[in-house]
């Protein structure tokens, strides 16, 4: 009942979590050195393997444009690889400004219940973040930004342009997909991306039964008149 009360009041103030990813007050110049745009999970044996893709901010000279980069680590659980990774930096990672929560395609339903529990718990990561589909989010993540500092961040344009243009919402913010499955639903859709030559490209619509992806939908047969997503009439 709490975490459902949680995610009742967290949905009235989402549109206000993520515009502090633009924000440029001086009092926090210093901490803003790296910022998590987005975070990838995908399976690996036994192991969970977590990329941090990062914005890395030069406090000390302005001038330099803010640079992404992308670590990853694996370990039994989520906390021990992003400590592995935060072993690897000068100071903490930010998870504030984190705009995209990426799902690999061999997530299994336990570990994509654990991601769930982990972002919902870590109150760093704002629940209105975009969850996503991809066949491997190190390898997208780890792709040359097109349009803005950090890949995570043009994905996240991606997907509001296309809602915008086609009208085809998928209601994948976190606190969407949370409240679905709180509700007892069990099958949801996430929006599918992956990298190429020019940078992020939308791959269509991941369809997901039981925490388990079990169907890719084209872009184009998804824009078909005939094609309903998973819980609307």
């Amino acid at each position: 009942m709490i975490k459902k009360l949680c995610l009742t009041i967290s949905s009235l103030i989402f549109l206000t979590c993520l515009s502090a990813c633009g924000g440029t007050g001086d009092s926090i110049k210093n901490d803003r050195r790296f910022m998590v745009s987005a975070l990838g999970f995908e399976a690996d044996g036994f192991l969970i393997k977590v990329t941090a893709e990062l914005i890395v901010i030069n406090s000390e000279n302005p001038e330099v444009s803010p640079e992404a980069r992308v670590f990853s680590a694996k370990s039994r659980d989520i906390e021990g690889a992003l400590e592995e990774i935060s072993s690897r930096l000068s100071k903490p990672m930010l998870l504030e400004h984190c705009g995209i929560i990426a799902i690999g395609e061999s997530m299994t339903a336990e570990r994509f219940s654990q991601i769930c529990d982990y972002c919902f718990y870590e109150n760093r990561i704002t629940l209105s973040a975009y969850m996503i589909s991809a066949k491997s989010p190190e390898l997208l993540l780890g792709g040359k930004p097109e349009s803005s500092a950090a890949t995570g961040y043009d994905i996240m344009n991606m997907i509001e342009r296309q809602s915008k243009s086609d009208g085809i919402s998928t209601d994948s913010r976190f606190f969407e997909i949370e409240s679905a499955r709180e509700s007892g639903k069990n099958t949801f859709a996430l929006p599918r991306f992956g990298m190429t030559e020019d940078g992020a490209a939308d791959e269509g619509i991941a369809i997901f039964e039981n925490d388990r992806l079990v169907r890719l939908v084209s872009r184009e047969a998804a824009n078909s008149v005939s094609f309903r997503l998973p819980g609307r009439r």
